[in-house]
């Protein structure tokens, strides 16, 4: 059916641009997330201000999006190529919202989700590595993700370059969303540059009772 591929293109982006940050700060915590800490609806400003479980809570939801524009595609049979494209649609609609004006975050989580779904398992572990790795040595979450949307490609080209007439597309959608998730960070690249980006902190008490 010719309209399979359009449709879920589409829902791809909608289900892509639900701000899960946003919708927790609003409705849990009766804040607007896009007025505290650095402004922007992403799981890790959640954690400056909300805590721990909700962090993971948002983590989630928002790496769901990923896997759920992937799998949701591959149940559709419209094959990996076009699973892949609203992958990357779910990872526009993060950053680029329809509801909230196409601002929204910075598509960590959300590739994140299109990787488990769609790519090898040592593509997955190279990219978490790097991530895991960088937080650990610099306690710092923008350096943690930055230096995964860097590995993305790297990992795919290195990793996949036995076949690529099979794996072509996940090359193209790892160098697009590496290509996405810097430009989202490019403030984060001038605080650190200046020394100005903070680490990873948790809110004090007093500071997540104040935001119920």
């Amino acid at each position: 059916m010719a309209w399979k591929a359009p449709l879920w293109l589409i829902c791809a982006y909608l289900l892509g641009s639900i701000p899960f940050g946003y919708l927790v700060s609003r409705l849990v915590f009766k804040s607007d997330i896009r007025r505290l800490g650095s402004g922007n609806i992403g799981a890790t400003n959640v954690l400056r201000n909300f805590g721990v479980r909700p962090f993971i809570a948002v983590t989630l939801l928002d790496m769901g999006k990923g896997v759920a524009a992937v799998a949701v595609g591959r149940a559709l049979g419209l094959g990996p190529g076009l699973s892949l494209l609203a992958g990357l649609l779910s990872i526009v609609g993060h950053n680029w919202s329809l509801y909230l004006g196409f601002k929204g975050g910075k598509g960590i989580a959300t590739s994140g989700g299109v990787i488990i779904a769609a790519y090898p398992w040592q593509v997955i572990a190279a990219v978490l590595g790097t991530f895991l790795f960088m937080v650990v040595v610099s306690r710092i979450m923008s350096v943690g993700s930055i230096s995964a949307a860097v590995a993305f490609p790297v990992a795919a080209a290195v990793l996949l370059r036995g076949d690529l007439s099979m794996y072509w597309p996940h090359l193209a959608v790892s160098c697009l969303a590496s290509i996405f998730a810097v430009y989202r960070h490019r403030e984060n690249i001038g605080r650190l540059l200046s020394g100005k980006e903070p680490r990873i902190s948790l809110p004090s008490r007093k500071t997540r009772e104040a935001g119920t």
